[in-house]
C-alpha cells in the first residue's frame, strides 16, 4: 500500500489528530515554525492577498493570516480527517465566505485549487515522496511567494526518520516520512523564478520564504 493513498495518511493523521490540533490552537495559539512563517509573511505584506495552503490540517496558519489582512484562503488536504474541526474553527471566526477547503492530491491534479498570491507548504513536503512534484505544484500556483517548512538535512534527523519508518513498517502502517534534500527544492524553486528572501533553522525544522523574482511570469 502506498503512503500516498488516503488510507496511508489517515492511519497517522486521523480525526483524533485534527481534534488535538484544534484544541491546542484554542489554548495556545500559533506556535513554533508556524508562528515564524506567519510573522515573516506578515512582515513582507499579506493585505488583500490570496492564500493557498497544501496540507494545512485544520488551517490555523490560514486563520492567522486572514486576521492579519489576507483576503481569502484555500486549503488542499489529501484526506478528509481535518474537515470537521476545520469547519468549526472557520465558523467560530465567521470566515465561511473567505475560506475554501478541498480534498485531493494537488500534485496529481493541479486543477484542484486556483492560483494564489501566497502558497504555503508547512511541514507537508516531509510527508510526501515526490518533493520535486510538490514544489513544482507550489511554484505553478504561486503568484508572489512560497512559505516552506521542512526538516533539516542533518544526519541525526535522517537516522531518526529511518527508525520511525522502520517502526511503521513493522506495524504495517503504510505512511512514511521523508527528509528531502533542501538544496534540490530551493534549486527547483529558482528554476521556476523564485528567490530566497527569508530563512531560519532550529533543531529539527527549517523555514524559508521564497519570492517570485519576475512578476511577469506570475500565473
Amino acid at each position: 500500500m502506498s503512503c500516498c493513498t488516503p488510507s496511508g495518511y489517515r492511519s497517522i493523521f486521523g480525526s483524533r489528530t485534527a481534534a488535538r490540533d484544534a484544541r491546542r490552537y484554542r489554548e495556545k495559539g500559533l506556535l513554533g515554525t508556524a508562528a515564524w512563517l506567519r510573522d515573516a509573511l506578515v512582515g513582507e505584506g499579506v493585505d488583500d492577498r490570496s492564500l493557498l495552503e497544501i496540507g494545512g490540517g485544520v488551517g490555523t496558519l490560514q486563520l492567522e493570516l486572514l486576521a492579519a489582512g489576507a483576503a481569502s484562503a484555500t486549503n488542499v488536504e489529501i484526506i478528509d480527517s481535518y474537515e470537521e474541526d476545520a469547519r468549526v474553527l472557520i465558523t467560530e471566526r465567521d470566515l465561511e465566505r473567505r475560506v475554501d477547503r478541498v480534498v485531493g492530491d494537488i500534485v496529481q491534479d493541479a486543477d484542484l485549487a486556483p492560483p494564489a498570491d501566497i502558497v504555503i507548504l508547512h511541514r507537508v513536503i516531509c510527508c510526501y515522496p515526490d518533493a520535486a512534484g510538490m514544489m513544482t505544484a507550489a511554484c505553478m500556483h504561486a503568484g508572489d511567494r512560497i512559505a516552506l517548512t521542512l526538516p533539516r538535512n542533518a544526519l541525526w534527523i535522517r537516522l531518526g526518520f529511518a527508525v520511525m519508518n522502520a517502526w511503521l513498517r513493522l506495524r504495517r502502517v503504510a505512511f512514511r516520512a521523508y527528509v528531502h534534500e533542501p538544496r534540490q527544492l530551493f534549486d527547483a524553486a529558482t528554476a521556476h523564478g523564485f528567490g530566497l528572501t527569508g530563512h531560519t533553522a532550529g533543531l529539527l525544522w527549517q523555514c524559508a520564504i521564497l519570492r517570485r523574482q519576475d512578476s511577469s511570469t506570475s500565473p
